[in-house]
């Protein structure tokens, strides 16, 4: 293994040449820094309070679906307030039948009929 001087040098320099690249190459590597790391980090505390978010909007939307009055609820109301409604009148029609009495009475004894 008699190599000249130049071939030495050259291979050695190939040898510095790579072990810089690899070394820049994990330098670069995010991971190696952390910064992946924290990145990672970060984007999974947002997801986990976008998941609470989500739990609480998701159990508010459950109560409002109980809470909230139905098609069959809504045509029962109406029912009761056609009802309701035609009930006064038959009661408002009645009494002023029976005030048109009273005042035909009052206007006959006036007049002493």
């Amino acid at each position: 293994m008699t190599g000249s001087p130049l071939e030495w040098a050259i291979i050695i320099f190939i040898v510095l040449s790579i072990g810089t690249v690899v070394w820049r190459g994990g330098a670069a590597n995010p991971e190696g820094t952390g910064q992946l790391g924290r990145k990672v980090s970060g984007l999974s505390s947002k997801v986990t309070t976008l998941s609470q978010r989500m739990g609480h909007l998701e159990s508010e939307v459950a109560d409002l679906k109980e809470e909230a009055a139905t098609g069959k609820d809504i045509q029962r109301i109406e029912q009761l307030i056609d009802e309701r409604t035609a009930a006064q009148r038959e009661l408002m029609e009645r009494t002023a039948r029976s005030i048109d009495r009273i005042e035909r009475m009052f206007i006959e004894k006036g007049m002493g009929k």
